[in-house]
């Protein structure tokens, strides 16, 4: 019996840590996105970047090529499954900033989940070492 409940007890903290790792990839992901939609706005708020009218831009494979700004122009603006809009310039930054703050909320929250899971994980690592009367890792073998 003793036995069967360290068992149940180390795959329930063995779970806990992977979901613990889901939400960091997420996490990291959302954190990647964050940065891509501050570096977008930026851009676009960027008034010596409009005035030089002039810039490089990526085409791939680390290759650049010449391009002619036109600020005051509307922007392509992906919606999603590859369909674009024609969207202002400031209508495009309100976007932007939207978007951040929906980001922001998603981090916010799974920093949340993260943290209630990291306790019940600490909880329930603690409870199993004072039952067992002895340091054990999570796997059950003695420190």
């Amino acid at each position: 019996m003793e036995t069967e409940s360290r068992i149940n007890v180390t795959e329930e903290l063995n779970y806990m840590r992977s979901l613990v790792e889901s939400i960091d990839g997420q996490i990291n992901t959302l954190l990647r996105g964050l940065e891509e939609l501050r570096k977008a706005h930026i851009a676009l708020s960027d008034s010596g970047m409009a005035a030089s009218k002039e810039t490089r831009v990526a085409i791939g494979a680390g290759i650049f090529m010449e391009a002619t700004l036109k600020p005051d122009s509307k922007l392509l603006v992906p919606i999603g499954s590859d369909v674009f809009i024609h969207e202002d310039p400031e209508a495009v930054k309100a976007r932007l900033e939207e978007n951040m703050k929906e980001v922001e909320t998603s981090i916010s929250g799974l920093n949340g989940q993260r943290a209630e899971i990291s306790r019940r994980y600490d909880t329930i690592l603690a409870a199993a070492q004072s039952q067992g009367g002895e340091n054990r890792d999570v796997r059950g073998n003695k420190k």
